[in-house]
């Protein structure tokens, strides 16, 4: 044997011994993401995957660029947190203005109805095309929207704007999470996925406030424009410091204007935006304006049902150049994602709705308390989405957040059912304390996961399925719930209070119920106190379900690490790599006579 190096035996046997232990964990619970060669199947394959910090950390912005970039991106968030909930204080005296009390449900349809439409195609868009412009462009449109909305003359223009600023809106989150992937290492974005998630929190705190103030000493115009300057501050900090890698960018060769086309399933497109509008039109009417069991329900739910199996046998034939490519749906971590999403805001988006019914009509107090009453559960949500962004960070590992949401969710959800007339301020607080703490810990874990599994265009595509999934969530399950509660409630009356006029009572609202009802049915008011505090349990059933069934989504979501890999691990590989290399290049340097030898003496 040539002393001069280890034979190629002897290198094939040190590759069979167990790795160094400074290599350890194996190289799948450092931070991977499939490469973008390899299927969505292999994702879950260590073999095929590498890690996700393909981007060098001296690409990212740092100091003041990256804080004045946050800044933007939160700014922008917390815009479209406070459109979607500040409109519903300035409902009354925009009905009233304007004469329209038969439009107020389109007030916030219009807005939920383009905003779910063009959901999937952003993500389609920002994976085509420059994530920065296509931002931008999104954020014009969502602000001229807000502009044709507090400019409104009449009912018709302020639907119209509402339907322009839900078509921006559609693109705002999913493009803040994109390009906040792309600004900054992994193992950080937790930190600030979170902060951005806490904006959305922060909204649901303050806007029902701000909303009322506005209304109250201006003008329920300033709902919408207040949104031009926070909106001018997320452009210039977007335009101007925002700096995508090469990788972030889509500088492949041009292509002809049919080849565009076809990367954006214009087909699937066609039947997915009615499958969507026939939906929401089902939602808003059923048990509201029609019965279930009326032809325009009958008919809109069996268009959704068609169209959207005609859009998925498309996605499946259309491959990559799909809305939602198939390599992105059998990919279980997303999917996965998308249920969680889909579920824990169902709970928390219903328990917003539900909650001030229960606060103003079963405990008797007025609009404003229930809303400084509701802090027992906004304030925990936005304290705890930043709390688990950095306990993420810290930890490496998202599923053990996921876990604690389904879990604390899922008591609270089950104290909850034990609402009724009696119920204390102790027991309601800490019920809606461990409801906050548990929805907050959980309601901006499955963004991350797309930018932990995916990368490219791929990455754009994942998040925007699991927002489309957080939007579509609210809309189907307030819906649901809506009209359980007015079901049972009819219901309850009939049975309780059989004198009672149950279209009278659901008439006057939940707000002064017990005062309103005095003057009409001064011997029947505790049993309407008592019908509605057993439709509101009935309510309570849908978030217990959900947040049950949120499990799902934990236990086949991936356990991925997004550490930041150790500087000695790094060195350990490096210095075994170039072992190995040497080694190589030792074998291939001997005479073949020397390898005829060796031959002779194996033989």
């Amino acid at each position: 044997m040539n002393a001069s190096g280890p034979s190629k035996e002897c290198v094939l046997l040190d590759r069979s011994f167990p790795p160094h232990p400074a290599m350890w964990p194996p190289p799948n619970s450092v931070e991977q993401t499939p490469d973008k060669n390899s299927s969505a199947d292999d994702a879950s394959d260590p073999s095929t995957t590498h890690r996700a910090s393909q981007i060098p950390e001296a690409e990212f912005p740092s100091g003041f660029s990256l804080w004045f970039i946050f800044l933007g991106l939160f700014l922008a968030v917390l815009c479209l947190g406070l459109d979607r909930t500040i409109v519903a204080t300035a409902v009354p005296k925009i009905t009233a203005e304007f004469n329209s009390l038969s439009d107020i449900g389109w007030y916030g349809s219009a807005y939920m109805l383009t905003s779910c439409c063009f959901q999937l195609m952003f993500g389609k868009l920002y994976a085509e095309f420059n994530i920065k412009w296509m931002f931008l462009i999104a954020l014009a449109i969502f602000e001229t929207g807000s502009i044709v909305c507090a400019a409104a003359p009449n009912s018709t223009a302020l639907i119209l704007g509402r339907a322009i600023a839900g078509l921006g809106g559609a693109g705002l989150m999913t493009g803040a999470l994109v390009i906040l992937a792309h600004s900054v290492p992994l193992h950080a974005r937790p930190r600030v996925t979170g902060a951005i998630g806490g904006a959305i929190g922060i909204a649901q705190i303050v806007a029902p406030t701000l909303g009322g103030a506005f209304t109250d000493y201006a003008t329920w115009r300033w709902c919408f424009w207040i949104n031009l300057p926070m909106g001018a501050v997320t452009f210039a900090a977007v335009l101007f410091l925002v700096r995508l890698p090469a990788s972030a960018t889509n500088t492949a060769e041009k292509k002809t204007l049919r080849q565009l086309l076809a990367k954006f399933d214009l087909l699937g497109t066609v039947f997915l935006l009615p499958a969507i509008v026939c939906l929401l039109l089902a939602l808003q009417w059923g048990g509201t304006e029609y019965a279930w069991g009326d032809w325009r329900n009958i008919l809109t739910l069996t268009i959704f049902g068609v169209a959207t199996l005609v859009w998925g046998f498309i996605q499946y034939r259309a491959g990559p150049n799909a809305t939602v490519p198939m390599h992105i749906i059998k990919n279980r971590s997303v999917v996965s994602g998308m249920w969680f999403m889909f579920t824990i805001m169902g709970v928390f988006l219903t328990l917003i709705q539900f909650v001030p019914v229960w606060f103003q009509a079963v405990k008797g107090i007025s609009a404003y308390q229930s809303g400084i009453d509701l802090l027992a559960m906004a304030v925990p949500v936005s304290v705890m989405v930043i709390v688990s962004g950095f306990a993420i960070s810290k930890v490496g590992y998202y599923v053990p957040a996921m876990i604690a949401a389904t879990i604390l969710t899922s008591v609270a959800c089950g104290m909850l059912t034990l609402f009724d007339l009696d119920t204390t301020s102790g027991y309601w607080i800490a019920t809606l304390v461990l409801l906050g703490a548990g929805i907050g810990i959980g309601a901006q874990t499955p963004i991350i996961i797309p930018q932990v599994i995916l990368t490219g265009p791929d990455l754009s595509l994942g998040t925007s399925v699991v927002i489309f999934a957080q939007t579509l969530s609210g809309t189907v399950w307030v819906s649901v719930a809506n009209n359980m509660f007015n079901d049972g409630l009819v219901r309850e009356l009939i049975a309780r209070a059989p004198e009672v006029d149950p279209h009278v009572v659901v008439a006057a609202g939940a707000t002064g119920i017990s005062e309103k009802m005095g003057r009409l049915y001064p011997d029947s008011v505790d049993e309407i106190l008592a019908a509605y505090g057993a439709a509101l349990r009935k309510v309570w059933i849908i978030p217990v379900v959900l947040a049950c069934l949120s499990a799902l989504g934990v236990v086949f979501v991936e356990w991925r690490s997004i550490k930041k890999p150790k500087p000695e691990e790094k060195k350990d590989e490096s210095g075994e790599k170039g072992m190995e290399e040497e080694n190589m290049t030792d074998g291939a340097s001997r005479s073949g006579t020397e390898l005829e030898g060796e031959k002779v003496l194996k033989a």
